[in-house]
C-alpha cells in the first residue's frame, strides 16, 4: 500500500472516531421556558445568569416577558410554558381554574408596593395622589386591564374617590415597564408603577406611595403548567426561587420576599 493511501485510511478512521464521539455525547435537555411578569426581568435574569448552565444542574432556563395578563392569554391559547410567574392574582386563578397549572406546584414568591412617580427631571417636586385631579395634570400612564398594576392603580383611584375626574387623563399602557418608560422620557406627566420599576428605570422620581389598604396586596406568585414537558425540573426551578442565593438579588431590585413556606 502507498504511503498515500495509509494517510486515506489513517484519516478516515480519525473521522469515524471523532464522529462515534460526537454521537455518544448527551443531547443537552430542552431550556425551561418561564414566562414571567415583566417587572420581574431584572432579578430572575441576575439568578440565572449568577451561575452558567451545566448538564448535572439540569435544563437552563429562557425567558419570555410580558404582563401578566397577556401571558395568561398566551398560556390559554397553547403557548409551551412550563412555569408562570404572575404579578397577579387573578391570572393564575384564571388558569387554575380552567385547569391549566399542575396541582399543589403554585408557590408565593414575593412582595412589591406600588407608587406614584413623575420624570426626575420635571419641576413638579411634589404631587400626592388626591394632586391628580389638578387641572394641569393632563396625562397619567397606567397599565391597561390586562396588567396587574394597572388593576391596582384603579384600586387606589377608587378608594380616594377619584375615578371619575382622573378617568379622562388615563392612558393605559401594556405593560407596567411601558408606563415606567413613559414617564421617564416625558411623554406623560405622571404614572403608577412598583417600587422596583421605579428604582430599575433610570429617569423617575417617587412622589408618593400607596396606602397598603387601598388595593389588593401585591403578591408575586409562580406554577407549573401541566403541559410542562419536564414538570419535576420545572417545580425544583419555582423553589430555587425561594432559597437564600436567589433571594438576595430580588431584595436587591427591591422585592420584599416572605417566608420560604409562604403558600397563597
Amino acid at each position: 500500500m502507498t504511503r498515500r493511501g495509509r494517510w486515506l485510511i489513517a484519516a478516515m478512521l480519525g473521522g469515524l472516531g471523532w464522529l462515534a464521539a460526537a454521537c455518544s455525547v448527551a443531547p443537552s435537555p430542552r431550556p425551561l421556558l418561564v414566562a414571567a411578569a415583566v417587572s420581574l426581568a431584572d432579578p430572575l435574569q441576575e439568578v440565572a445568569g449568577a451561575e452558567p448552565p451545566s448538564p448535572r444542574a439540569g435544563p437552563s432556563v429562557q425567558f419570555h416577558f410580558a404582563s401578566s395578563g397577556a401571558l395568561q392569554q398566551q398560556i390559554l391559547q397553547g403557548a409551551p410554558v412550563d412555569v408562570f410567574l404572575s404579578a397577579g392574582k387573578r391570572q393564575l386563578d384564571a388558569l387554575e381554574s380552567a385547569g391549566r397549572l399542575l396541582p399543589g406546584s403554585r408557590r408565593e414568591l414575593f412582595s412589591n408596593e406600588l407608587v406614584l412617580v413623575v420624570p426626575s427631571r420635571s419641576s413638579r417636586r411634589t404631587l400626592s395622589f388626591e394632586g391628580l385631579a389638578q387641572p394641569e395634570l393632563r396625562s397619567i400612564a397606567i397599565g391597561d386591564p390586562s396588567v396587574p398594576a394597572g388593576d391596582y392603580a384603579r384600586q387606589v383611584l377608587a378608594s380616594m374617590g377619584l375615578s371619575a375626574v382622573v378617568a379622562p387623563k388615563l392612558v393605559p399602557l401594556g405593560s407596567v415597564r411601558a408606563v415606567a418608560q413613559a414617564v421617564a422620557e416625558g411623554h406623560v406627566d405622571a404614572g403608577f408603577v412598583y417600587r422596583t420599576d421605579a428604582q430599575a428605570v433610570e429617569g423617575l422620581r417617587i412622589t408618593a406611595v400607596a396606602l397598603a389598604g387601598s388595593h389588593d396586596p401585591i403578591r408575586y406568585a409562580g406554577a407549573v403548567l401541566k403541559t410542562s414537558r419536564d414538570p419535576a425540573a420545572a417545580e425544583a426551578y419555582l423553589r430555587s426561587l425561594a432559597e437564600s442565593a436567589a433571594r438576595k438579588p430580588f431584595r436587591r431590585h427591591g422585592f420584599r420576599v416572605p417566608g420560604p413556606s409562604s403558600q397563597p
